[in-house]
C-alpha cells in the first residue's frame, strides 16, 4: 500500500468523526436554546400570575384600584395568544390553595348558545 492511500484512509475516519461530533453538538445546543426559551415563556407566564394574585390582594384587601388587575389580565391574554394557552399548572396549583369550596363558588359556567 503506497503512503498515500494510507494517509486517505487514516483522515476519512478523523474527519468522519469530527463532523459527526460537530453535528451532535449542534443538535444539543439547538435542543438547550429551544428547551431555554420554553423555561422562560413559562416563567413569564407564572410571574404575570403572581403579579395577578398581588394585584387582586391589594385591590380586595387594601381598597386598590381595579385598573392593574385589568392590566395584568390584557398581559395574561396577550402572553396567551403569542404563545398558545397559559398552562394549566398554575390554575391547578391556585385549585390546590384556594380550596374545592371557593372553586365552586366562583366558577364561571359558559352561557348557552341559543338554538335556533
Amino acid at each position: 500500500m503506497n503512503r498515500l492511500a494510507y494517509q486517505k484512509d487514516v483522515r476519512n475516519p478523523i474527519m468522519s468523526f469530527i463532523k459527526k461530533a460537530m453535528e451532535v453538538s449542534e443538535k444539543a445546543f439547538e435542543e438547550t436554546e429551544h428547551t431555554i426559551e420554553e423555561w422562560n415563556i413559562h416563567r413569564h407566564g407564572a410571574n404575570l400570575f403572581l403579579k395577578l394574585g398581588v394585584a387582586v390582594y391589594a385591590e380586595q384587601r387594601l381598597g386598590g384600584s381595579h385598573a392593574p388587575v385589568e392590566r395584568i389580565l390584557s398581559a395574561l391574554d396577550g402572553h396567551a395568544a403569542e404563545h398558545g394557552q397559559v398552562d394549566l399548572e398554575h390554575l391547578k396549583a391556585a385549585h390546590e390553595v384556594l380550596g374545592d369550596e371557593f372553586i365552586k363558588e366562583h366558577e364561571v359556567v359558559p352561557a348557552a348558545e341559543p338554538t335556533a
